[in-house]
């Protein structure tokens, strides 16, 4: 069963993503405040932003053989939240299992070392396989689900991880705290890199849920993502009705 998939993002009116020149002296309360609000098991963001909460320093990993390390590893927890973080090559270290009161979830590829998947079993860090190369990311939600009973997953990811979730069709919900500030950079990046160009790809539409003014002037607007209704191919004959003889 997929968890109830939540995006939560802070933006420009022009859908940028925070950038010094917004000259926020306290930006993480304007993300963070309403995302407590949000009832979700497990948080999860990328690489990239993991990196802020993970090892500062470099690990040496040991040389691991004979050892079948290469199925998910539910480490042993006492937290029933989570920090998931979307690593595929496996570039993040650690010291420990924690991130404030959650328990680190790694999701990787096949492609990472046995002595990166040792490194995590040593810091009790629990992992999961999405794929050999690519990452499935809905079977990466699948896991989370049957594996740590996870059942609503909130996404504080950058534009890439937001984007990978939203061609893949995988949001229920967006929460958008929208900042009073019009960025106006060329090429930076905004709350959602899904791919260039347009392709076969549609827009995802949106249903408004609700809007709230937060901090004076910024807006917390939520979202229910329209499903597309499965299209069912007509039968021929069906529904049609034999004349009496």
């Amino acid at each position: 069963m997929k968890p109830h998939v939540v995006c939560h993002t802070l933006t420009s009116i022009d859908g940028r993503i925070k950038q010094t020149i917004w000259g926020l002296s306290d930006h993480h309360k304007y993300f963070e405040e309403p995302a407590s609000q949000i009832k979700a098991d497990a948080w999860l963001v990328g690489r990239v932003t993991m990196q802020e909460f993970s090892s500062k320093k470099k690990h040496k990993f040991r040389s691991v053989s004979g050892k079948d390390l290469r199925k998910d590893f539910v480490a042993l927890q006492t937290s029933n939240t989570y920090a998931v973080v979307i690593d595929p090559s496996g570039k993040c270290e650690w010291d420990g299992n924690m991130v404030s009161t959650e328990h680190v979830i790694e999701v990787l590829t096949e492609k990472v070392s046995n002595g990166y998947l040792d490194h995590l079993r040593a810091n009790n860090v629990s992992y999961i396989f999405g794929g050999k190369k690519d990452l499935d990311l809905a079977l990466v939600l699948e896991k989370l689900n049957k594996l740590f009973r996870i059942n609503t997953v909130r996404i504080d990811g950058g534009g890439h991880v937001n984007g990978a979730f939203l061609k893949a069709g995988l949001i229920d919900e967006i929460s958008l705290v929208l900042a009073p500030l019009a960025d106006g950079t060329i090429n930076s990046l905004v709350a959602f890199e899904a791919e260039e160009g347009y392709g076969k790809r549609k827009a995802t539409r949106l249903k408004l849920k609700s809007v709230k003014k937060i901090f004076d002037d910024y807006l917390w607007i939520r979202y229910d993502v329209v499903k597309e209704e499965p299209q069912v191919k007509a039968v021929p004959g069906a529904g049609k009705t034999k004349k009496k003889k």
